[in-house]
């Protein structure tokens, strides 16, 4: 519904700035997300307008509240801060519409990548048994656990078996809109062992123990930094929290003070739950084996 509103409004006005999303459309492939760069660029434009047109006069409003209405330099300066909050507000949300596939595609990336080392094993052994590419492909896209993985495989097999593609054709097609550099590099080689007919099941095991060499690296890699980060966030935020709140009851007890009880406010309940949070994300986002 959205689409089609935004794409009849907007669609027509976006429609010449088209040629400057281009790296938009690569993103938009590669994050799986299924919309023409048309209309997501219509899409854009309708998100921001919307949020300058409903955030103008809802800011103005509770801005003039805020000031009061008595005097023309209080309704002026209401309007001039909303105007400017609401303007900043919709170019904010089309920058992060423009960047989200981007971002969507890394973790798309990420997510096969961590399932490959699993998945090009589980190739191997299939392919081990003598069954055919086109049944290798449908086992792993049922095989719901490798996430993201047999979702790229899955689109094989429906261009091989519902489109009626060739092999060949649908490997190199999957490899042009993958956001992984090691899927595409696997699956041009699938293409070329299929092509000249050479041990399928051999190049599978070889890539199979490569990438999980890779993996093995990366956990290592990982436990190496969250040792760092363990230590810095034990030394720096808890024992430096403590180190304050002590000195600072200490402070209290000889000269009490309200400002010194509001901050100590804030660092146990705001401080430290927040940089625990962060932490947290840091923590899963660097990790090599979230999904």
């Amino acid at each position: 519904m959205l689409n089609k509103i935004a794409f009849k409004y907007f669609g027509d006005i976006v429609k010449p700035y088209l040629k400057h999303f281009d790296p938009l459309k690569e993103s938009l492939v590669k994050a799986d997300i299924r919309v023409s760069i048309h209309e997501y660029v219509s899409n854009m434009a309708f998100v921001s307008f919307m949020i300058i047109l409903i955030g103008w006069p809802t800011i103005s409003l509770l801005l003039g509240l805020a000031f009061g209405y008595a005097k023309i330099s209080s309704v002026a300066l209401a309007v001039t801060l909303s105007f400017t909050i609401s303007m900043t507000l919709g170019i904010t949300a089309a920058v992060a519409l423009f960047y989200y596939p981007s971002v969507s595609a890394g973790s798309r990336k990420r997510k096969i990548e961590n399932s490959l080392p699993f998945g090009t094993m589980y190739m191997a052994t299939i392919s081990s048994s003598g069954a055919p590419p086109a049944k290798m492909f449908k086992i792993i896209a049922d095989f719901s656990e490798f996430g993201e993985l047999s979702k790229e495989v899955s689109r094989i097999y429906t261009d091989t078996e519902i489109f009626g593609m060739d092999i060949k054709t649908a490997l190199q097609k999957a490899a042009e809109r993958t956001p992984s550099d090691k899927f595409k590099d696997l699956l041009w080689g699938l293409s070329t062992i299929i092509n000249t007919g050479g041990d399928m099941s051999g190049y599978l095991r070889e890539k199979s123990k490569a990438y999980m060499a890779d993996f093995r690296r990366s956990i290592k890699d990982y436990s190496e930094q969250m040792s760092l980060y363990i230590e810095m966030y034990i030394t720096l935020i808890i024992v430096g929290s403590v180190f304050f709140l002590v000195l600072s009851a200490v402070m209290t007890a000889i000269s009490p003070s309200s400002s010194i009880i509001s901050v100590q406010f804030f660092v146990i309940f705001i401080f430290l739950p927040l940089v625990s949070v962060g932490f947290i994300f840091l923590s899963k986002g660097i990790s090599p084996t979230e999904e």
